[in-house]
């Protein structure tokens, strides 16, 4: 699954995002954490509770951040690429560019969140142990709560149903008795599909048994996001596997229409644009791509800077640099085809001989996919 949102930087190399989701469980878990370090200690002021409720919910989350590091240096370590870790309203999530090569690899990939987690709450418990009666206790209270809330991640994430950590363990644990990646990712699916279901029916049974509101919708919507979760990572491997053996060179369009740097703008529009209806055109020198020429980049300009300027002076070269080669596999270039109308250039030893867009690789792609297999 692919997640957007505000990146705040990289550790060890990789990228960390945060979705926009994550403010809603941030201020809610902020919220609620101070209403409980209230009752406990009535005599701190609303500032010192909002405090330890934000300090809680920030090392709260450095530790949802920890466990999905682990899973990413451990892949990183196995061979696995890694685009990315988002925190967003559920958690987090490593993002991995492929799936591991064994097994093994799978299963040191996936057990070491766990671990870290379970390392997290033995250590937030041995500060609370050894600092007990030197510290203030509201300090002492927030070190507990890590230490618990370390341990529910622990809980959760070894429940045996993709893609929770735990089914990535009975996934390995399947292919590597019966040697078979799709079987095992079938089964581990399913399981999670299921226990996503027995979620959704705690739930229900918390809102219309037990008159919980909250927590029932909650649960509701955990049980939910889980079952979609599961199915959509065997539908992604079912379709990474239909896919295997197709190029970007089979899905790209070669009729390119394409413009030389220094063509004016007023001509590109007149001449290339308008009457083939394009949004974006490639720019080519000698037959080698140097850039991208968007229509957002050059709208709102008079009449007169269109006659005066020229293609290279508006187009863009970070496009052109993320050009993707004629041989690179399906899987890999159709994520970069989600952003509607935006064309992306193909290449063969730096020679344009195509492009990709997204309306018209869905058409080659269904095609493809309907056909009989010889």
């Amino acid at each position: 699954m692919s997640w957007g949102g505000v990146q705040l930087g990289r550790i060890f190399g990789i990228p960390i995002r945060v979705d926009y989701s994550w403010g809603v469980i941030a201020a809610l878990m902020t919220a609620s954490f101070a209403a409980g370090f209230g009752q406990n200690y009535p005599y701190l002021g609303l500032a010192s509770r909002l405090s330890l409720g934000l300090s809680a919910c920030l090392l709260l989350f450095g530790s949802v951040l920890a466990h999905e590091l682990a899973h990413a240096v451990v892949a990183l370590r196995n061979g696995v690429g890694i685009k990315g870790i988002t925190l967003f309203i559920f958690g987090g999530a490593a993002e991995m560019t492929q799936e591991p090569e064994s097994a093994g690899a799978e299963f040191r990939i996936a057990i070491a969140g766990p671990l870290m987690s379970l390392f997290l709450a033995i250590w937030f418990w041995g500060i609370y142990l050894f600092a007990r009666g030197t510290l203030p206790a509201p300090f002492m209270d927030v070190m507990t709560l890590l230490a618990r809330m370390n341990l529910v991640l622990v809980a959760f994430n070894i429940i045996p149903g993709f893609p929770l950590d735990g089914g990535r363990v009975l996934r390995a644990l399947l292919w590597g008795v019966w040697g078979q990646f799709g079987a095992a990712t079938k089964v581990a699916s399913g399981v999670g599909s299921l226990f996503g279901s027995m979620v959704i029916f705690i739930g229900l049974a918390w809102i219309f048994l037990l008159d919980n509101i909250v927590g029932g919708v909650w649960f509701v919507f955990i049980g939910l996001f889980l079952r979609h979760a599961a199915r959509s990572s065997y539908q992604q491997l079912l379709i990474r596997t239909a896919l295997r053996g197709v190029r970007a060179r089979d899905l790209m369009v070669e009729d390119v229409s394409c413009v030389p740097p220094r063509m004016r703008l007023s001509t590109v529009v007149d001449e290339v644009m308008l009457p083939n209806g394009d949004t974006s055109v490639p720019v080519v020198e000698g037959g080698l791509l140097v850039g991208m020429l968007d229509f957002d980049s050059f709208r709102g300009l008079s009449r007169a800077d269109l006659e005066r300027m020229t293609a290279d002076e508006v187009m863009s070269r970070e496009l052109a640099v993320r050009a993707v080669d004629a041989n690179d596999e399906a899987t890999s270039v159709l994520p970069m085809l989600q952003k509607a109308n935006t064309l992306v250039p193909v290449v063969s030893q730096g020679v344009l001989v195509g492009v990709l867009s997204r309306d018209e690789a869905s058409r080659r792609l269904s095609t493809l996919l309907e056909s009989p297999t010889p």
